[in-house]
């Protein structure tokens, strides 16, 4: 198994999982069932963060051919700068979380209940 860690949503959609199947699962099929899924959210989560940090530098470098003519050398330097960070930021800086951190059980609750009444006001 990789190193990636479940968070307490992994394991939930987990449980879910084997509910709506109606599988009879013990305990360590959902934990396995729940590892899987976690590295599913990681592995999407790795391929969003560098898509949109490409996608930020191909803007970056559009505006840049623009710019750079009408600009002076010290608004070159640091728009360089701005481009290099980008470029250097870690997936994990991008995500705003650091790698295997886990969610509780009352984060995960909590982003539940706010999505569900963002939808309720959405309708």
């Amino acid at each position: 198994m990789s190193a990636t860690q479940y968070w307490e949503i992994d394991r939930l959609a987990a449980n879910r999982l084997v509910d709506r199947l109606k599988i009879e699962a013990n305990p360590e099929m959902v934990e396995e069932i729940a590892m899987e899924f976690a590295e599913h959210r990681a592995e999407v989560q790795h391929w969003v963060a560098h898509r949109v940090q490409s996608r930020i530098i191909g803007a970056l470098e559009a505006r840049s051919v623009q710019d750079f003519v009408q600009k002076d050398a010290t608004w070159a330097d640091g728009f360089i700068a701005a481009e290099h960070m980008v470029a250097n930021l870690s997936i994990n800086d991008l995500l705003d979380q650091p790698h295997g951190s886990a969610q509780s059980k009352g984060q995960v609750l909590r982003s539940m209940v706010r999505g569900a009444r963002k939808r309720s006001t959405d309708d």
